[in-house]
């Protein structure tokens, strides 16, 4: 075995990184497509019930639960987000698809994004975190952290 050439390790850190960084970005695509199998598997079980089908659906192996978010992320994320100023629940699911460098065209994805957030959204307004308010011309609602509460509104 040859010596080596520097005595930083410099250039073995590097690629390290590097491979680290490529191996990340294959378990996110992993992850990803976990996810859009377990919606298109959900929705084939639907439509064969719709259709009638009694029959039981085995497995082969136990389906693990897809996570998008893991603990806190999402709950921190929009207090974070809300900070800026009001919003609505799509605003919301918009902005963190674009962080995250998906797709918010993806109609699939925004809508699941979407329903995690508004509730999400529910259970802090339960808490006394959030509060909405709906915008006298639109039918949406607008979302605002408690402590900056406009008053006011309706």
């Amino acid at each position: 075995m040859k010596p080596a050439r520097t005595e930083t390790f410099e250039h073995a850190i590097a690629s390290l990184l590097t491979k680290r960084q490529d191996m990340l970005a294959e378990a996110a695509f992993l992850r990803e497509k976990q996810a859009v199998l377990a919606n298109d598997l959900d929705a084939l079980e639907r439509t064969l019930a719709a259709l009638g089908y009694t029959g039981a659906l085995s497995y082969d192996e136990k389906q693990p639960r897809v996570t998008l978010f893991y603990r806190g992320e999402l709950r921190e994320f929009v207090l974070r987000t809300l900070k800026d100023g009001p919003q609505t629940t799509r605003q919301l699911s918009e902005a963190l698809l674009n962080i995250e460098g998906r797709n918010p065209s993806d109609s699939r994805l925004l809508a699941d994004v979407t329903r995690r957030i508004g509730k999400s959204l529910r259970l802090m307004q339960t808490s006394g975190f959030v509060q909405r308010r709906k915008m006298p011309e639109d039918k949406h609602f607008v979302w605002y952290l408690a402590e900056d509460d406009p008053g006011g509104w309706e």
